[in-house]
């Protein structure tokens, strides 16, 4: 015991050291990413949505928030996709960038599942994204309850990394400041699309897609994003 608290006290004493005589950070001004969603992304068309007022009211004013519902064309439903991306910026105040759980259960969904898949993408580097499965219900208009099912990817994007971790980008943040002299202006881009098999598609307004449907639609979403605003990713 005392051995670990000699240990845990030197360690301590090690941080508060290299904080005080490390140089001031720089960065924190130039986001990795840019403030922009392209309008065309593979086969589907974005449409520019503004935030929402709730959105607006649990972020800080100079939070940057862009969104676009991007969708499939078709002639009928029965062939269409959409899905909703959205790519938030941190200002001054770190609170801008958070664990989705936080809002996705305010708004009702419960995360049912949980894991990291790796996105190849056309250059041959690999980008590693959260995708969370979730869930609520909705009530209808005959007063019976239906299970909305959906797909939630996301993944923080820094000056120079991105990881699909927020634990991994606190570390980043605390190390990347301390050892780099970077101080990350992180970004939380995300993207979402209901699971429609158990919806007719006149109440979707989408084709019928299973789990495994709905994913690959967004990973494949993804993969087409990505390189067009994250600047590590963007062609030299």
């Amino acid at each position: 015991m005392i051995a670990r608290a000699a240990i845990l006290l030197a360690l301590c004493g090690m941080t508060m050291l290299l904080c005080q005589f490390s140089p001031p950070a720089k960065g924190g001004a130039e986001a990795g990413v840019l403030a922009a969603l392209p309008r065309v992304a593979g086969n589907f068309v974005g449409e520019s949505e503004p935030p929402t007022e709730r959105e607006r009211e649990l972020l800080p004013p100079d939070t940057i928030i862009v969104k676009r519902a991007y969708r499939t064309p078709g002639r009928g439903v029965e062939s269409r996709d959409l899905a909703q991306a959205s790519l938030v910026i941190a200002g001054s105040d770190s609170r801008s960038i958070h664990r989705p759980e936080v809002c996705l259960d305010g708004q009702g969904w419960t995360v049912t599942d949980s894991r990291v898949h790796e996105v190849k993408l056309i250059s041959g580097a690999a980008l590693s994204v959260r995708d969370l499965a979730i869930q609520r219900e909705v009530l209808l208009s005959d007063g019976s309850k239906l299970p909305l099912r959906a797909h939630y990817v996301y993944w923080y994007v820094g000056t120079d990394v991105s990881t699909p971790s927020n634990l991994e980008r606190q570390l980043m943040t605390l190390a990347d400041n301390v050892f780099r002299n970077v101080n990350h202006r992180w970004a939380y881009p995300s993207v979402m699309a209901r699971v429609t098999d158990n919806l007719t598609p006149r109440q979707s307004g989408e084709r019928r897609r299973d789990d495994a449907e709905t994913v690959t639609m967004l990973l494949d979403l993804v993969r087409t994003l990505a390189p067009k605003f994250q600047k590590s990713l963007m062609s030299p």
